[in-house]
């Protein structure tokens, strides 16, 4: 474990710059889609693709890279992930075909699976256990900037030079960061270290001859894909349809089969074991339930402020800034509350915070003027900062300590699924009420069917708000199992 002050800073520092480049190359993107579009001559249903590449590779390899950080190094993992990271923006950056940047996409998102999977592991590991609130609200804070900087920043960088450039930027400053964290994390890639106080908990799989879990990584990689790809694809054919039934029907058959296999490995890519701590357990499922919200969220939001309060894409930029900045200006101190007050407390009192404020949301609704929907914002950047920080916190103290690349693998994996499945379930429930009302109206203006449209923007908040209910009580439980 690493006491100096000014080293504490530099890990935590080089993680947190992992999280806001990851977050904020994928707002960035999301931003400039519109002119790739254009560029390549392709409507939305192919450009999309161009998101869900990315999403498909960083929910299914989480487990994968968690398991080799464990294994052969955090921070080699860390530093190869910068790597190919970079090496997938250039590759978009030069992209002078649709199928060529989904391609270079995939790329980009193994570097960043890469970071993600083992940033979580790289903090506990090596910042002392009363410092971790610390770390884990400056990184949070990091990923919050990213996501507030990418919006304006994609688009002024679009609209000024082209969306080549979003990509193209991410290369020196990646460069720069690859240099940065090989010479502040401890451990060796054949470059220069410092030599650490105290070993590092080798984990049992280093001293045995058991090959690495290739059948299971294959299985996890198939199942968690082919379940993601359906969530993505169910809109388009239909939730019943033959292909929709089909993914989610294979998907539990690989994931069975991967459970069967772990079970039987000498060295399992996902050690079951860890679940066996039921507090553990309780914690991921309270974290699945927090990201509905937010993922729904930030989905469907800018749709209500734009058929509601007749807003533009700017004007809605702005309004959403204020969630991102509350969030930003308040991380730090969230995370280092929760060196000092149980996560477990702070985590139900922010769940608890959440449901109310999402239900109160879906009553206030019909309300004229922005002031709600700005209370609203505030409501929640206040309620999830309590959560996210000490929730990180809670998950990795409650893994071996040779195990946190496998339990940062699971914690993203979940937060991942949760983000894709809140997206679908908010857009299946708003369109269960409006599509069709949403549909007729998108060419001619809403102002005639704003009230069939806020019955599908009121379902989905009330069901943001019973999942947040669940997080509650997952969260209270996971208290009470001491």
């Amino acid at each position: 474990m690493i006491n100096s002050e000014k080293k504490l800073l530099l890990i935590v520092l080089s993680v947190a710059f992992a999280s806001f480049m990851v977050r904020m190359n994928n707002y960035s993107v999301n931003v400039s889609l519109p002119d790739m579009s254009e560029h390549f001559g392709v409507g939305t249903g192919r450009i999309s693709r161009i998101v869900t590449s990315y999403l498909l590779i960083m929910t299914s390899t989480l487990l994968l890279f968690g398991k080799l950080g464990d294994r052969i190094g955090l921070k080699k993992i860390f530093v190869y992930g910068y790597g190919i990271f970079v090496l997938g923006s250039l590759l978009c950056g030069l992209s002078d075909g649709i199928w060529m940047l989904i391609g270079s996409r995939v790329v980009q998102a193994t570097g960043g699976s890469m970071l993600i999977a083992t940033s979580y592991a790289i903090i506990s590991k090596f910042i002392p256990p009363e410092r971790t609130g610390w770390a884990f609200g400056i990184t949070s804070t990091a990923s919050s900037l990213g996501v507030a900087a990418g919006a304006p920043l994609g688009g002024i960088i679009t609209g000024y030079l082209s969306w080549h450039w979003i990509f193209l930027l991410n290369i020196p400053v990646g460069i720069i960061a690859i240099f940065f964290a090989n010479r502040s994390i401890p451990g060796g890639i054949g470059f220069s270290q410092w030599s650490l106080e105290k070993p590092p908990v080798a984990s049992a799989a280093i001293h045995t001859k058991e090959r690495f879990d290739i059948p299971g990584a294959l299985l996890s990689f198939l199942g968690l894909s082919v379940f993601t790809y359906g969530l993505n694809l169910g809109k388009t054919t239909g939730w019943y349809s033959p292909a929709i039934i089909s993914c989610f029907t294979a998907s539990v058959v690989f994931l069975c089969l991967f459970v069967v296999r772990e079970k039987r490995c000498g060295d399992p890519l996902l050690d079951l074991s860890l679940f066996k701590n039921i507090r553990f357990t309780l914690v991921l499922c309270a974290t699945f339930m927090a990201y509905l919200l937010i993922s729904g969220n930030a989905f469907i939001l800018p749709f209500y402020l734009k058929t509601i309060k007749s807003l533009n894409s700017v004007q809605t930029g702005m309004v959403l800034l204020v969630y991102s900045l509350i969030y930003v200006f308040m991380s730090s101190f969230a995370g280092r509350l929760s060196d000092r007050i149980s996560p477990a407390k702070l985590c139900t009192f922010a769940m608890l915070s959440a449901a109310v404020n999402a239900f109160v949301f879906s009553y206030t609704l019909r309300f004229h003027g922005l002031l709600f929907s700005l209370i609203f914002l505030v409501w929640m950047a206040l309620s999830f900062v309590f959560f996210f920080s000490p929730n990180n916190k809670q998950i990795m103290n409650l893994a071996p300590a040779d195990k946190h690349g496998v339990a940062s693998g699971v914690f993203n994996t979940t937060m991942n699924l949760s983000m894709v499945l809140g997206v679908a379930i908010f857009e299946a429930t708003f369109s269960h009420f409006s599509d069709h009302v949403y549909l007729k109206a998108a060419g001619q203006g809403f102002a005639g069917v704003q009230i069939p449209l806020l019955e599908g923007f009121n379902a989905a908040y009330i069901l943001g708000g019973l999942a947040c209910m669940g997080g509650f009580f997952f969260s209270i439980m996971a208290g009470s199992k001491r």
